[in-house]
């Protein structure tokens, strides 16, 4: 089982003895962390999509410029 030691530089901060990994025993923080996580995972994700539909809309243009230049010419 394990058994945590209290890090010297933050109360909020204890040693897991077994694994000798740092772990941040205040919920609030995680909390915290957890919901920016989302939430830049969320502003990524409208991001990488109106990326993708400004392309869509930039190849829409052009077909539309190349149809109507043939038009023109006909």
């Amino acid at each position: 089982m394990s058994k945590f030691v209290k890090v010297k530089s933050d109360v909020s901060l204890v040693r897991d003895m077994d694994s000798n990994a740092i772990v941040n025993k205040n919920q609030s923080e995680f909390d915290k962390f957890i919901s920016l996580s989302k939430k830049n995972y969320k502003e990524k994700n409208e991001l990488d999509t109106m990326k993708s539909d400004l392309d869509a809309l930039k190849s829409d243009m052009e077909e539309i410029k190349s149809l109507l230049k043939s038009l023109a010419r006909n």
